[in-house]
Protein backbone atom coordinates (compact mmCIF):
# COMPACT_ATOMS: atom_id res chain seq x y z
CA UNK A 1 0.00 0.00 0.00
CA UNK A 2 2.91 2.45 1.05
CA UNK A 3 4.78 2.05 -2.24
CA UNK A 4 1.25 2.18 -4.71
CA UNK A 5 0.73 5.43 -2.51
CA UNK A 6 4.05 6.56 -3.03
CA UNK A 7 4.16 6.23 -6.81
CA UNK A 8 0.49 7.63 -7.61
CA UNK A 9 1.76 10.74 -5.05
CA UNK A 10 5.18 10.73 -7.87
CA UNK A 11 3.07 11.05 -10.62
CA UNK A 12 0.76 13.77 -9.40
CA UNK A 13 3.38 15.53 -7.73
CA UNK A 14 5.29 15.96 -11.39
CA UNK A 15 2.06 15.94 -13.16
CA UNK A 16 0.35 18.53 -11.52
CA UNK A 17 3.58 20.62 -10.07
CA UNK A 18 2.79 20.21 -6.23
CA UNK A 19 4.72 22.31 -3.80
CA UNK A 20 3.56 20.52 -0.37
CA UNK A 21 2.29 16.78 -0.12
CA UNK A 22 1.13 15.32 3.28
CA UNK A 23 1.17 11.40 4.08
CA UNK A 24 -0.57 9.61 6.62
CA UNK A 25 0.46 6.44 8.12
CA UNK A 26 4.14 6.23 9.82
CA UNK A 27 4.88 2.91 8.21
CA UNK A 28 2.79 4.17 5.10
CA UNK A 29 5.09 7.10 4.85
CA UNK A 30 8.51 5.98 4.77
CA UNK A 31 7.92 3.40 2.29
CA UNK A 32 5.87 6.07 -0.04
CA UNK A 33 8.55 8.70 0.99
CA UNK A 34 11.20 5.93 -0.73
CA UNK A 35 8.76 5.50 -4.11
CA UNK A 36 8.80 8.92 -4.38
CA UNK A 37 12.59 9.21 -4.89
CA UNK A 38 13.03 11.07 -1.42
CA UNK A 39 16.71 10.93 0.25
CA UNK A 40 16.15 13.13 3.11
CA UNK A 41 14.01 15.29 4.65
CA UNK A 42 14.80 18.46 6.87
CA UNK A 43 12.23 20.24 9.24
CA UNK A 44 11.05 23.82 7.79
CA UNK A 45 8.67 24.66 10.03
CA UNK A 46 7.76 22.33 13.63
CA UNK A 47 3.75 22.60 14.57
CA UNK A 48 4.05 23.00 18.14
CA UNK A 49 0.59 21.30 18.45
CA UNK A 50 1.73 18.49 16.74
CA UNK A 51 5.10 16.98 17.97
CA UNK A 52 6.94 14.46 16.06
CA UNK A 53 5.20 15.87 12.72
CA UNK A 54 6.58 18.83 11.46
CA UNK A 55 6.15 20.36 7.67
CA UNK A 56 9.56 19.11 6.15
CA UNK A 57 11.92 19.76 2.88
CA UNK A 58 12.24 16.73 0.83
CA UNK A 59 16.01 16.29 -0.83
CA UNK A 60 16.06 14.51 -3.66
CA UNK A 61 17.90 13.02 -7.00
CA UNK A 62 14.74 13.45 -8.54
CA UNK A 63 14.45 17.50 -9.71
CA UNK A 64 10.63 17.58 -9.57
CA UNK A 65 10.42 15.94 -6.13
CA UNK A 66 13.86 17.95 -4.42
CA UNK A 67 12.53 21.04 -2.48
CA UNK A 68 9.05 19.26 -1.76
CA UNK A 69 7.09 20.24 1.34
CA UNK A 70 6.18 17.19 3.16
CA UNK A 71 4.45 16.53 5.83
CA UNK A 72 4.23 13.17 7.53
CA UNK A 73 1.17 12.19 9.79
CA UNK A 74 1.33 8.94 12.05
CA UNK A 75 -1.58 7.68 13.45
CA UNK A 76 -1.44 9.17 17.01
CA UNK A 77 0.08 12.78 16.35
CA UNK A 78 -1.65 15.62 15.49
CA UNK A 79 -4.76 17.85 16.71
CA UNK A 80 -7.38 17.83 14.79
CA UNK A 81 -6.31 20.55 13.02
CA UNK A 82 -3.46 19.26 11.69
CA UNK A 83 -4.16 18.85 7.91
CA UNK A 84 -5.57 22.65 7.76
CA UNK A 85 -2.52 24.02 9.74
CA UNK A 86 -0.36 22.22 6.84
CA UNK A 87 -1.89 23.54 4.03
CA UNK A 88 -2.51 26.83 5.21
CA UNK A 89 1.74 26.88 6.12
CA UNK A 90 0.34 27.55 9.99
CA UNK A 91 2.49 26.66 12.54
CA UNK A 92 -0.18 25.90 15.52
Amino acid sequence: LGRGLGELLRELTIEQKLQRVVIAGGDTSSHALGQMGVDALTVRMPLPASPGSPLCVAHSRVKTIDGLEVALKGGQVGTDRYFCAIRDGLGD
